[in-house]
């Protein structure tokens, strides 16, 4: 139960303190969130923090919030992640013809074995077993990135909009919103009366 509580407060700590009275636009945050959400559901696990970085730099959007989002997919959520990606664009390309079914029994056989391990141990050291897996990569590329982008571009959008209507809600209609509000207003009037009198 204790690291149940630990993460619920982490995540209660974020979103209040890094989102919703972060010192930034809810257009920037919500922005944030949504390029995050993007690129968490294409195939670039292991690269994706840096891709958060370069675009939310590039658009000029929060980045500190888009950061951790892209741990939704991590190495336990990769392999269902990415699988209902490539179902939906082999379904999708399947449409305009026939597609390579993903069948590998190459490797399927040898996993079920006891000696998988050792299997894939002795294997890697052969040109014929990078052949075949390049071969199953090559085949399902297309529609494991055709069903990422498409699923990445319409849970990005819901997650903007979600993410903005939320921000402005909790800003303006909480006791707690508001008052953060206040302070953020009262700080950006001291900072706009000390650059009168610096110019002055």
């Amino acid at each position: 139960m204790i690291p149940i509580r630990k993460s619920i407060r982490r995540i209660e700590h974020f979103v209040v303190y890094r989102i919703l009275h972060a010192d930034d636009t809810p257009h920037c945050l919500a922005l944030g969130i949504a390029l995050g959400v993007f690129v968490a559901w294409t195939p670039t696990i292991g690269f994706q923090m840096v891709l958060v970085v370069l675009l939310a730099t590039a658009c000029r959007v929060n980045r500190r919030v888009g950061i951790p989002v892209v741990w939704i997919s991590n190495p336990i959520t990769a392999a269902p992640l990415y699988y209902l990606n490539y179902r939906l664009g082999h379904y999708l390309l399947g449409l305009f013809g026939d597609r390579p079914v993903m069948e590998y029994p190459w490797l399927k056989d040898k996993l079920a074995d006891f000696n998988s391990f050792s299997y894939i141990l002795s294997s890697i050291f052969h040109a014929d077993f990078w052949s075949k897996l390049a071969h199953l990569i090559g085949e399902i590329t297309a529609d494991l990135w055709l069903g990422s982008i498409i699923l990445a571009l319409v849970l990005s959008m819901l997650c903007y909009v979600a993410s903005y209507k939320t921000i402005v809600w909790y800003r303006t209609q909480t006791p707690r919103g508001r008052r953060f509000m206040a302070r953020k207003h009262r700080k950006q009037q001291r900072q706009s009366q000390l650059d009168q009198q610096q110019k002055t």
